[in-house]
């Protein structure tokens, strides 16, 4: 089995037009050849930042203060499990190259996407 992780940050406010890429991908996943399984995570950007705002005293912040900067945008972790490198690669030329234009667009530059091998400990 292959494991094959996607990580693409939306531009800010484009989230849901990302998400729906994705999701809109599902049915045709479901038909390709070596599909076994996908799971797609999306950020909840800033949510971390305010947890540690309510737990921690302004002394305790002060003492960690971070830069101000700019809406990273909303990360997404997309992992999918594929019988074979040679079935994804097919599936990405084939059915979802093509579609890939019209999501690019409403994404930061930075992006990864790569096969993964589990060295879990267990």
């Amino acid at each position: 089995m292959e494991n094959y992780i996607v990580q693409v940050t939306a531009k800010p406010g484009h989230e849901g037009t990302v998400t729906d890429f994705y999701h809109e991908l599902g049915p045709l996943l479901k038909e390709a050849k070596g599909f076994r399984n996908r799971k797609i995570f999306r950020g909840q950007t800033g949510r971390m930042a305010e947890s540690v705002k309510s737990i921690y005293t302004a002394e305790e912040l002060a003492k960690h203060a971070e830069p101000p900067h700019e809406h990273p945008g909303t990360a997404f972790v997309i992992v999918e499990q594929w019988d074979s490198l040679e079935d994804r690669m097919r599936f990405g030329k084939d059915v979802q190259g093509p579609l890939t234009p019209k999501l690019i667009e409403h994404l930061m530059p930075n992006h990864g996407h790569e096969f993964f091998e589990d060295v879990s400990d267990g």
